[in-house]
């Protein structure tokens, strides 16, 4: 059996910062159900799950989970309720939230407070009423954080969805007049002493720092908010964050338009600084620079994003979901295998009968028996699942570090952060060590340090491993039909289909992160032999597994937004690069829109009536790669601009 899992995660991060039970459960659930999940001896709804992660300080985007249909759906559910409520459409809204208690049959405090928050984002942006909303959120409030009245919360464990909560509820105390009661400030000092994780630090501050600074403007203190501001917005471009950038560079505006007026700012103290640096402890941006910024993405939302999408909402997130679902899985892995149902059920169930029910989505399996059937396969997974095997957050934080700086092509500071996870990991997992060494080959492969045939060899064994869908002629260079559509997608209703009519070799599921980082690091390599066709088919085959998944896209965005961007560079296609700046933007995530939209403009540059729009878009993903930290694709950037347009682009 697996030893390493999720529970054991909860109860090392806990042990380690001396965090008892009854202080992580207190409003949650009873010590006795902690225990349980720990010893992995229950399951841990994923609601739940998320805030017991959260009020230790982590982040559950470090993870990917095999979700049943029924998880899958709530997930669903509160996605189009989400939608429902920034279109207008109460109605739709209501009766979203109506099946989600439905859904989970109103069973505990978190399922309740988040009822409660959704009746909350109900009054406000569709009612317009502050004051309605104000009750929802002290219930929610109420439900899962009993003490939130409390003088000071050093004593409390809080996740970030209940301090969303609370700063919603300053929010609609300060907009009907009334004085949140330093409601604000005990926010901020439980983020910056509490929230350890990086990525989840920078998503809550930023929400803070923008209530705060308003604040500070307000009683005319333009240098504490304009701080605020750009301390924030620093955090968000650290991690590749687009979501609730834009009203922090509005207010940013403000703060700088503020301190002119006054004066605070001498001239030439502003004419010395540089356009991106650091001034003291905080990170200083030119007013001229904010505004570039905050017009691009601006313009970028309005070309591609949803009309309808939140710009401020305190109560939505950047999302960067992995979700898989355990019947697609397990059906497609028993298929390519030649695994009988007899077979999956010997020794887990009493039939095989239960195996067809899973495949049909007419009964669900536990955790427990999900890893037995996937041991049985293969596959050392269980529901939830770190990109490599660990029982410590802060290695997984590390992956996490080295996954941007390879992203920024950041090599040396990349090596560096690779030799510590290669201590902080167990090697003779294969999980850990093909992470290890697709990074490796990312290191040699940028310094031309190893034949790009050895590199991709090596790829091919690392994907073989467990992704064994690429059929095998592929590999040999012959070519590879698409896979048909939506058989995959309808696997849960066609079991009976025989392994010689579905086909096995094109038979696929959707690869899991670390696979799609293989097969992405394959495509690259095939280009750098020559074979831009094969590399070109390996993605758009490699895309056809996600879309014709029951699993949207949105939920697989680091995997879905790497391939679909890189496809459409490969191509230089108009309509991927549009369809992966919609992703990316719909996602509140900034690593990639400047690839994208450097794509999106090369593409159209053979128009000759195009010419100045192409100038400009080229200028506007050179401030992307800018704001995003991505120094290298942005040199690349200014070359092609000086070859292609002449001058200096920020100069134009």
């Amino acid at each position: 059996m697996w030893e390493i899992t999720t529970g054991k995660m909860i109860r090392s991060t806990r042990e380690a910062q001396k965090v008892s039970t009854g202080k992580l459960v207190e409003g949650l659930c009873s010590r006795r159900t902690l225990q349980k999940f720990e010893e992995g001896k229950a399951d841990c709804e994923m609601l739940l799950f998320v805030i017991l992660l959260q009020r230790l300080g982590k982040s559950a985007d470090k993870l990917e989970y095999i979700l049943t249909w029924r998880d899958y759906r709530l997930e669903c559910i509160l996605d189009w309720f989400i939608e429902c409520v920034f279109r207008k459409r109460k109605k739709w809204a209501e009766r979203a939230i109506e099946l989600y208690w439905e859904k989970t049959e109103g069973i505990g405090t978190v399922h309740r407070m988040y009822l409660c928050r959704g009746r909350a984002m109900i009054a406000y942006w569709i009612d317009g009423d502050a004051g309605e909303a104000e009750k929802w959120l002290e219930r929610a409030l109420d439900a899962t954080f009993p003490r939130w009245r409390n003088a000071v919360w050093n004593e409390c464990c809080i996740s970030t969805m209940e301090l969303e909560n609370a700063l919603a509820l300053a929010r609609m105390q300060r907009e009907q007049g009334k004085r949140t009661g330093g409601l604000l400030k005990k926010c901020g000092d439980y983020i910056n002493r509490f929230v350890t994780d990086g990525e989840e630090h920078a998503k809550i501050f930023g929400k803070y720092a923008w209530l705060e600074a308003a604040v500070k403007l307000e009683k005319g203190c333009a240098e504490a908010a304009m701080e605020l501001c750009l301390n924030a917005v620093e955090e968000l471009r650290q991690y590749g964050i687009e979501y609730f950038m834009r009203p922090l560079l509005m207010l940013t505006l403000r703060c700088h338009a503020a301190l002119e007026k006054k004066a605070k700012v001498p001239q030439d103290r502003r004419r010395r600084c540089r356009e991106a640096g650091v001034r003291g402890s905080v990170f200083w941006i030119s007013r001229e620079r904010c505004s570039l910024y905050l017009q691009i993405l601006e313009r970028m939302h309005r070309q591609f994003g949803e009309a309808w999408y939140p710009e401020s909402s305190l109560l939505c997130n950047s999302c960067q979901k992995s979700y898989y679902l355990d019947y697609e899985l397990l059906y497609a892995e028993r298929c390519v295998k030649g695994f009988t149902q007899e077979r999956m059920a010997d020794g887990i169930y009493h039939s095989s009968k239960t195996v067809g029910e899973i495949e049909r989505v007419q009964s669900m399996t536990s955790s427990m028996r999900l890893i037995m059937m996937l041991e049985k396969l293969g596959m050392k997974k269980e529901r939830r699942n770190g990109y490599v095997i660990t029982s410590s957050f802060e290695t997984l934080e590390l992956r996490k570090e080295i996954q941007v700086c390879a992203g920024r092509q950041q090599y040396d500071m990349m090596r560096s952060l690779l030799r510590r996870l290669e201590q902080q990991l167990d090697l003779g997992i294969f999980e850990n060590y093909r992470a290890v060494q697709l990074l490796r080959n990312a290191i040699d492969m940028a310094g031309e340090m190893r034949p790009c045939e050895e590199m991709l060899a090596e790829d091919w064994e690392l994907l073989d491993e467990t992704y064994c869908y690429v059929p095998q002629e592929w590999k040999n260079g012959a070519g590879l039909a698409p896979p048909p559509k939506n058989k995959l997608a309808n696997a849960g209703r066609n079991t009976g289909l025989k392994m010689e009519r579905l086909g096995r070799k094109r038979l696929g599921r959707a690869p899991m992160k670390n696979e799609a980082d293989v097969i992405n690091q394959i495509a690259i390599l095939m280009k750098k032999l020559g074979k831009d066709k094969e590399a070109l088919r390996l993605y758009e085959w490699t895309l056809e597994t996600f879309e014709r998944s029951r699993v949207n896209v949105w939920h697989r965005f680091l995997s879905y937004g790497l391939l679909l961007g890189n496809a459409a560079a490969e191509k230089c296609s108009i309509q991927d690069s549009r369809k992966a700046m919609r992703h990316s933007l719909r996602c509140g995530r900034l690593c990639f829109l400047g690839s994208d939209y450097m794509t999106f403009a090369c593409a159209q540059e053979d128009d000759p009536s195009r010419h100045e729009l192409c100038r400009r878009m080229i200028r506007d993903a050179y401030y992307l790669f800018d704001l995003s930290y991505n120094y290298g694709k942005q040199s690349i950037t200014k070359k092609y601009y000086a070859t292609n347009y002449g001058g200096d682009v920020e100069e134009n």
